[in-house]
């Protein structure tokens, strides 16, 4: 059986993408609180009537992928594109966050800011995690061969027949 790989391996993978609708505004695409921008979408503004399709990866929010009216795919990435990706799940769970503070106007410096924090913090509590969990490990085997504390090796255990 021989495969045969697609043609555009790109409009492959965007293909299995996540989509939402959106419309084309002046400053650009938003989607989960964060601005997207492309020189290619600026012929298109003021003309689309209808809404755009905009596949995003969940596991990277630094770039979409826009369908223009023509059906071909346009790479639009984050306006601010000094800001560092982060995925769906830590934009939501800013969001989440920053809600919880009172905060509703959310713009994508602070988005992004936040889940970066978050971010950090997490890997914290990872490492002090990994600390405790490697000074916590104890030899199983400390003095006698074969034995575990707390158990009476000496005394032999009934078998499953033994229990009939």
């Amino acid at each position: 059986m021989v495969l045969r790989l697609p043609n555009d391996r790109m409009q492959f993978w965007i293909s299995f993408l996540p989509e939402a609708e959106r419309t084309l505004r002046p400053t650009g695409i938003h989607l989960f609180n964060i601005r997207y921008w492309s020189p290619a979408l600026a012929a298109d503004i003021g003309r689309a009537k209808a809404r755009l399709i905009v596949k995003y990866d969940p596991r990277d929010l630094s770039r979409v992928f826009v369908r223009r009216h023509s059906g071909s795919f346009v790479e639009a990435r984050y306006a601010d594109v000094t800001l560092a990706p982060i995925t769906l799940w830590e934009a939501q769970a800013a969001r989440r966050k920053l809600n919880a503070q009172g905060k509703r106007e959310i713009d994508m410096h602070v988005l992004v800011r936040t889940a970066l924090s978050q971010r950090e913090l997490i890997e914290e509590a990872k490492h002090k995690t990994q600390g405790r969990l490697l000074l916590a490990k104890t030899n199983v085997d400390d003095d006698e061969v074969g034995s575990l504390p707390g158990v009476d090796s000496s005394k032999p255990v009934p078998s499953v027949e033994d229990l009939d």
